[in-house]
């Protein structure tokens, strides 16, 4: 076949080369409703998508395609720095549009098409080379529906940001949420240098963050509700009068000398958010559904509704 343009609409040919035999491989930044239909994938292809928090939130990928691919048995990926459309079959590389979307289909548009051997083998490289990828899941997907719905434009990885796009502030999704009683802790220099390892994938400290240290004295039997790294943490103030922003669990459990039950946790919380009043975050709640949402508790927080409606209390 050699190489061959297709343009200004070159939909019909990129969804009739995923017609053929597979495993076929494809990463393409973002995808609306119709993108299963553009992308006839099957079970045992692969799919790598931007489904981060901000691509979801402005509605540039769309969970309700990402359940269709998977319910199809498609691997879906997500990585939040893709902006390209890259598909993979046995005998074929296609070069072309970066959203599999309706817009994509009215839009003038270019796809090159090749069954050159090194392009093949090119393209499976780069593909390999994307290992800052999180699988999108059920769990994945619950979260980012409750995104979605919240619908504010942000800047996106190659529309807009000036910038690369880094980690979100939550864990995408936040698989594991608690509402806990917490004491504020100040380590030694001792401390510091037994628990103060680099958190991965940072270069140094980010005004937009603040790191702190929390104490909890928790049962040792009490393994449901020991902190993790990951894990999302809205604080309860000693009079239950306050809620703090969320926290993510940096490092931890740290285990106090001298203590029988102690363990130390190092959060990151954001500089830009500021404590919610319990009476106004119950009534807010409330309004959205959830009649007993246990602020005053520790506990475990199982519902991914809830967790969604208790992160909009920040609008996040």
């Amino acid at each position: 076949m050699g190489t061959t343009l297709h343009a200004p609409q070159p939909w019909p040919h990129i969804t009739a080369a995923l017609r053929s035999h597979g495993p076929r491989r494809v990463a393409i930044a973002y995808l609306d409703h119709t993108g299963p239909e553009l992308l006839p994938l099957r079970a045992g292809d692969q799919l790598i998508v931007n489904a981060a928090r901000s691509a979801v939130r402005a509605h540039a990928t769309s969970p309700t395609a990402l359940a269709r691919f998977l319910d199809a048995g498609v691997q879906v990926l997500s990585t939040p720095n893709l902006h390209t459309g890259l598909i993979v079959t046995p005998v074929k590389v296609i070069v072309g549009p970066a959203s599999a979307s309706h817009a994509s289909t009215v839009a003038d548009e270019t796809a090159l098409v090749t069954d050159d051997p090194a392009a093949i083998a090119a393209a499976h490289a780069f593909l390999d080379s994307l290992t800052d990828t999180i699988e999108v899941d059920e769990v994945f997907l619950d979260s980012a529906t409750a995104i979605w719905q919240l619908g504010r434009v942000v800047p996106l990885a190659g529309i807009g940001s000036r910038t690369r796009t880094g980690h979100d502030f939550l864990p995408t999704p936040v698989r594991r949420m608690f509402l806990l009683h917490t004491r504020d802790y100040t380590p030694t220099a001792e401390d510091e240098t037994r628990w103060s390892a680099p958190a991965p994938g940072r270069g140094g400290p980010d005004p937009r963050y603040h790191l702190e240290w929390i104490r909890r004295n928790t049962p040792g039997a009490d393994r449901r509700s020991r902190l993790e790294p990951g894990d999302v943490l809205l604080r309860i103030s000693d009079d239950d009068s306050r809620l703090y922003p969320p926290a993510v669990v940096e490092t931890g459990p740290h285990r106090l000398p001298h203590t029988r039950r102690a363990v130390v946790y190092r959060v990151r919380t954001r500089t830009d958010l500021d404590p919610i009043v319990v009476a106004d975050a119950a009534r807010s709640l409330v309004e959205q559904g959830h009649p007993n949402p246990r602020l005053h508790h520790d506990h475990r927080v199982i519902s991914p509704r809830l967790r969604a409606a208790l992160l909009r209390l920040w609008k996040l």
